[in-house]
C-alpha cells in the first residue's frame, strides 16, 4: 500500500504496475531487510554511472530522480550515489520529498549530528501530507546514510538535507478547509527548491516520486482521468529554463534490452541520442487507480495510461538497476501505536474529503494484521 499521492488523483500506489512485496509476505520480506538493504551494487558498475550522474553537474544544477517508492534496488543504489565522494562533494543540498518541510531545524540538526529524539526524527516523514508511505525503514536508512556522510567528512562541506513536503501543521487540520493550502505538493516542492537551492546558486539532488519528474506528461483520457499537472520538473522548468536533468528509472529487463542499456547499473542520457525518440510507455508509472479487494484485503487496480510523449520529451536521462520491484513495508504492529492509529484515521478522513482516496479500509487491514500477529497461537 503504497502512495505518491497528491492533488486530486494520486493513488496509494501510482508508481507500480505489479506488487511484489505483497501484505501476505510482508513479513517474509522484513525477515530479509538488514541483508537486502546493505547489500551493494557492484561496485565497477556503480561506480561508472555515478561518475556519468554526476558528470551533468557540469550543466546542470539540478539533478532530479525519479523515485518508485519502497524500491529496495533503488535505494540500495541511493544510498552508494550520496556516500561516492564522485558525486556527493559536487552536491551541496539534498531535497527529498519524504520529508515535512515545517521541521526542517529538525532535518539541520539531525544531518549535522546533533541529538535528535525518537519522536523527532520519525515525526519528519510521518507528519508529511501523504500517510503510509515513509515508514518504510528505507526512508529512515536515507536519513541515516546523510547523517553517516557528514559525520565522517567525505567531503570538504556538509551536505543539508532539504524537506520538500508541504510545512503542514496536522495538529491544527480539523477540515477540509484546513488542508486545502498543502494540496500543492508539486508547487510547494518546487517553491523549496527555489528558495533553498536556486535562489543560493547551489547544486542539489531531487527525489521525489516518478511522476513529479516528469517534463512532460499524455493528456486526460476521455473521462478526464490522468497525472495533475503541473509537475515539480514542469514547474522548474518554466521558472528557469535549463537547470534541471531528469532521471526515470528503467523498470525491467525488458525495457533495458529495448533500450540497450549496459548492465547493471548503467546510465544513459537521452538528449541527443536515439533514445529521444523511444516509447516513454515502456517504463511510465501508472496513471489511474480504482480500490479493489484481492483475497479479502483492500488493495489499488492499477492501470497505464494509453499513449505517453516520446522519451526525449518526458525525461533526460535513464537509470537501470536490473529492474528488481522488491519493495521493503514496515511491520504492521507500527499501526497499533493508538495515537498514531487514531491521528492516521482523522488526517485519512480529511484526505478522502480532499480527494476521494479512502486509506481507512488499508489502515483497518493492517491494523488487523498486527493484531492477529500480536495473538497467541491457538496450538
Amino acid at each position: 500500500m503504497n502512495c505518491t499521492w497528491h492533488f486530486r488523483l494520486r493513488a496509494t500506489d501510482p508508481l507500480h504496475r505489479r506488487r511484489v512485496a505483497t501484505t501476505s509476505n510482508r513479513f517474509v520480506v522484513a525477515a530479509l531487510l538488514s541483508f537486502v538493504l546493505c547489500a551493494p551494487l557492484p561496485a565497477a558498475h556503480a561506480g561508472t554511472a555515478i561518475e556519468a550522474i554526476a558528470k551533468q553537474y557540469d550543466r546542470y544544477p539540478l539533478i532530479m530522480l525519479g523515485e518508485w517508492h519502497r524500491n529496495v534496488q533503488q535505494h540500495v543504489f541511493l544510498r552508494d550515489l550520496i556516500r561516492d565522494p564522485a558525486f556527493i562533494c559536487r552536491t551541496d543540498d539534498i531535497v527529498i520529498e519524504f520529508g515535512n518541510s515545517r521541521l526542517q531545524s529538525v532535518a539541520d540538526a539531525y544531518a549535522s549530528g546533533e541529538n535528535v529524539t525518537e519522536a523527532q526524527l520519525q515525526s519528519m516523514f510521518r507528519e508529511t501530507a501523504v500517510p503510509f508511505t515513509w515508514n518504510s525503514p528505507v526512508y529512515r536508512q536515507f536519513y541515516e546514510t546523510v547523517r553517516d556522510v557528514n559525520a565522517k567528512h567525505i567531503c570538504p562541506h556538509p551536505v543539508r538535507l532539504v524537506l520538500g513536503d508541504p510545512p503542514i501543521d496536522w495538529s491544527r487540520i480539523k477540515t477540509l478547509k484546513d488542508f486545502e493550502p498543502f494540496g500543492d505538493r508539486d508547487r510547494s516542492f518546487a517553491d523549496i527548491v527555489e528558495r533553498e537551492v536556486l535562489a543560493k546558486h547551489r547544486h542539489a539532488l531531487l527525489i521525489s516520486g516518478e511522476p513529479h519528474a516528469l517534463r512532460k506528461l499524455p493528456k486526460p483520457d476521455a473521462n478526464g482521468d490522468g497525472l495533475p499537472e503541473p509537475t515539480v520538473a514542469q514547474l522548474i522548468e518554466r521558472e528557469h529554463p535549463g537547470v534541471l536533468f531528469s532521471i526515470a528509472l528503467v523498470t525491467t529487463s525488458a525495457a533495458a534490452k529495448v533500450f540497450k542499456m549496459d548492465p547493471p547499473p548503467s546510465f544513459k542520457v537521452v538528449r541527443g541520442s536515439a533514445l529521444e525518440r523511444a516509447d516513454f510507455g515502456l517504463i511510465a508509472p501508472a496513471w489511474t487507480a480504482t480500490p479493489i479487494v484481492v483475497n479479502g484485503k483492500h488493495d489499488w487496480k492499477l492501470d497505464p495510461a494509453k499513449s505517453w510523449p516520446r522519451m526525449g520529451e518526458v525525461v533526460d536521462g535513464l537509470l537501470y538497476l536490473g529492474g528488481d520491484e522488491t519493495r521493503i513495508f514496515p511491520p504492521p504492529s507500527i499501526y497499533l501505536d493508538p495515537v498514531y492509529q487514531q491521528a492516521l484515521r482523522e488526517r485519512s478522513a480529511i484526505i478522502k474529503e480532499f480527494n476521494g482516496q479512502d486509506f481507512t479500509p488499508m489502515l483497518d487491514d493492517l491494523v488487523k494484521e498486527a493484531q492477529q500477529a500480536k495473538a497467541p497461537s491457538a496450538h
